[in-house]
């Protein structure tokens, strides 16, 4: 049940991230006057930010072993996904590539 949950989290969240990046890396109607289909390919950074904390949490999961985690880690764990998705938003916005 456990590790339903989390998978279940994460297919949701990737989904969710995987759209979000594709919006914004391809811009608006006002951004987009080329005929190219990413004009801001900085945003799939995001993507890469979001992948590192999944693999964070696959290596979490695997070392404290699936039946010894309890419901409020599993809580803890759901939120991970979706704060790195807010983080990559502030890295790309405030940091200078």
């Amino acid at each position: 049940m456990k590790i339903a949950l989390i998978v279940i989290n994460l297919i949701i969240c990737g989904f969710l991230v995987i759209a979000i990046t594709l919006f914004f890396a391809s811009g608006t109607i006002a951004e987009n006057y080329t005929d190219q289909t990413f004009v801001a390919p900085e945003y799939f950074f995001i993507l890469l930010i979001w992948f590192l904390s999944v693999v964070l949490l696959g290596v979490y999961i695997y070392k404290r072993k699936i039946e010894h985690i309890s419901y409020p880690e599993i809580i803890f764990i759901h939120l991970i996904p979706w704060i790195s998705l807010f983080v990559g938003f502030f890295i790309i916005h405030f940091a200078s590539f």
